[in-house]
């Protein structure tokens, strides 16, 4: 029997924004303030297979979640990875990265390997459901607010 894939349940969330072919997804890990998701709509595995418009759409996708948080934190850099290691699904990480602390929900976040890589594996900070509800409407917001 085979496991179910997570991100192709209907209640992967925080959504921030669902376009047609992508899914952007607040990360449940908050090591890194803001980090999101960009999931495929479709069970796909392989980045290679990805139809020409579902890649012309994540290009527009990831600038309006990177805008987003732009917006709402100031990250003062970005890394973006498929890495797909426990969830072979097509899923985009947009990881903000900090040169300075961040406040929100009352908790400091800290970026302490910036500007190196951040550390593997990075430690899991889970927000209180009321916080990440918080952190995802403001991000929606911001995403609502650019273009595409």
């Amino acid at each position: 029997m085979t496991t179910p894939c997570l991100l192709c349940s209907p209640t992967l969330g925080p959504v921030i924004a669902q376009a047609e072919h992508w899914t952007v997804v607040l990360n449940r890990n908050q090591n890194l303030l803001g980090k999101l998701m960009l999931v495929l709509r479709r069970h796909a595995e392989a980045v290679p297979d990805l139809h020409p418009e579902e890649w012309d759409e994540l290009y527009s996708v990831m600038r309006r979640a990177t805008g987003a948080l732009g917006t709402v934190f100031a990250p003062a850099h970005f890394n973006y990875a498929f890495l797909q290691n426990q969830d072979r699904h097509i899923h985009l990480h947009v990881i903000p990265r900090y040169s300075g602390p961040r406040e929100f929900a009352g908790q400091t976040f800290t970026d302490p390997d910036y500007p190196a890589h951040y550390a593997v594996p990075a430690p899991v900070l889970p927000l209180a459901p009321e916080d990440s509800e918080a952190l995802a409407e403001q991000l929606r917001q911001a995403y609502a607010g650019l273009a595409s």
